[in-house]
C-alpha cells in the first residue's frame, strides 16, 4: 500500500507534468494528466481521512462526541 509522502510526490510530479503539458496546448495530454492529479489527490486524502478515523476510533464514544463539536 502506497504511504501519504509517496503520494504526495508522485501528485506534485503530475503537476509539474500538466503545466508541462499545459504550455504545449496538448488538449488529451492535459485531460489525462487533470484525471491524474485529481486521482492521486483523492487518494492521498483518503488515506489521511481513514488515519483519522482511526484515530478517533480508539478513544471512547463519550470522548468522541465531545471534540466534534
Amino acid at each position: 500500500m502506497a504511504t501519504v509522502e509517496k503520494l504526495q510526490e508522485h501528485l506534485k510530479k503530475a503537476q509539474s507534468n500538466l503545466a508541462e503539458a499545459t504550455k504545449k496546448d496538448d488538449a488529451s495530454e492535459v485531460r489525462k494528466m487533470k484525471k491524474k492529479t485529481k486521482r492521486l489527490a483523492r487518494k492521498a486524502s483518503k488515506i489521511t481521512a481513514t488515519e483519522k478515523m482511526v484515530e478517533l476510533k480508539k478513544k471512547k464514544k463519550k470522548d468522541r462526541k465531545s471534540t466534534s463539536d
